[in-house]
């Protein structure tokens, strides 16, 4: 089914049956009405978060603020069926009645009030996360050489191509002498050019230049069209392929990998072949750092050796407790992990192409390295 289908769908039905579950809560006689509202209500968030996705550009500031609390509706839908059914069930007995319909109408406010703060703080703020990374066998030369990672921008209506310079210069000044795009640059492909232009320009602030990786939303957006701008530019990509940082004839070697879509043994046959193309020319044993969108490559980057793996696409979920995922279908979800000797970094990404997030806050991350001793 088309994406823009299963949207409407999904969340017409969240609302029919939320709004059937609220009539019966509070034993409405035209139940069928409430549940059209719900319908209605659900659905016209998504139609509005689809058409605001193809629209904005044409818009006020109004229709972001429309988006955002619209967005917050769609989360609160989410949030609200599971309480709504067990309350719906409560109701059946006669005494518990007041105290269900009291915490149906809590439910609903508290599932409002998060799914529109998330909406609007998830798409306001980010956080810079500062990581001092100590490397066995570090060159000298590299003794505290810092680096940014940009993952997952998403360019389109929440993160635009007028706000890549900002971010790219937010990593000028941290310091950073190189960026690693690990991939999901942009959705609204209208703006590559635009997007092109920009980095072109930027490039420069940074003496060891800017490398990038595929990830998976450059195939839905038109991996070759992408592809006819980036070459335009002085961005290296690194497609299943590598390259070096050089400080004093001391190098440190990048290795980048594609996005890997087969499923299941074949899934890791498939990387398992790309990790190899991006090492064939990195010497056994030399420092690496391995760049790749899917954070399941973390595992491949400890095999291989590499010091550091950097990934995204997880957005560390949107969503967590506490600075930590609640529910996650990925191995590596955000944050550092480790072997023992090498390390693996997924990122919450630059942005995102849905709005929301709740304790996991945007990030840009500024590494620095050192030589452990």
């Amino acid at each position: 089914m088309h994406f823009e289908y299963m949207i409407m769908l999904i969340f017409s039905l969240l609302g029919l049956i939320n709004g059937s579950l609220w009539a019966l809560i509070f034993r409405k006689k035209y139940w069928y009405g409430h549940s059209l509202l719900g319908a209605f209500i659900g659905g016209g968030a998504g139609w509005y978060f689809l058409w605001y996705a193809k629209g904005y550009t044409e818009l006020g500031d109004w229709s972001l603020w429309l988006a955002y609390v619209l967005c917050g509706v769609m989360v609160a839908e989410i949030i609200m069926a599971g309480p709504f059914l067990v309350l719906s069930l409560l109701s059946v007995v006669r005494l518990l009645r007041p105290l269900a319909r009291f915490l149906a109408m809590v439910t609903t406010v508290v599932a409002l009030a998060i799914g529109i703060y998330g909406a609007i703080d998830g798409n306001s703020r980010e956080k810079v996360e500062r990581l001092d990374l100590y490397v066995e066998g570090l060159p000298a030369g590299f003794e505290g050489y810092k680096f940014a990672q940009m993952t997952d921008t998403h360019i389109g209506p929440y993160f635009r191509y007028t706000d890549l310079p900002d971010e790219l210069m937010r990593a000028k000044k941290e310091g950073a002498k190189t960026v690693f795009f690990t991939g999901d640059l942009i959705d609204d492909v209208r703006f590559m050019p635009e997007t092109a232009q920009t980095l072109t320009k930027m490039e420069a602030l940074f003496p060891d230049g800017i490398f990038y990786v595929w990830g998976n939303h450059e195939y839905y957006r038109g991996k070759e069209g992408i592809r006819e701008e980036l070459v335009k530019t002085p961005v290296k990509l690194l497609e299943n392929d590598s390259a070096f940082l050089s400080r004093g004839g001391q190098k440190i070697y990048l290795a980048g990998v594609d996005y890997p879509w087969s499923k299941g043994e074949e899934k890791q046959q498939e990387m398992d072949s790309m990790i190899e193309k991006a090492y064939t020319k990195i010497p056994a044993g030399a420092p690496s750092i391995l760049l790749a969108h899917h954070s399941d490559f973390i595992d491949e980057g400890f095999r291989k050796g590499a010091f550091l793996t950097l990934t995204g696409h997880t957005h560390g979920t949107q969503f967590g407790w506490m600075d930590q995922p609640m529910i996650t279908p990925f191995r590596y979800t955000r944050g550092m992990y480790s072997d023992g000797v090498h390390q693996g970094y997924v990122s919450r990404g630059d942005a995102s192409w849905f709005p929301f997030r709740f304790m996991c806050p945007r990030e840009m991350v500024i590494v620095t390295l050192h030589k452990k001793q």
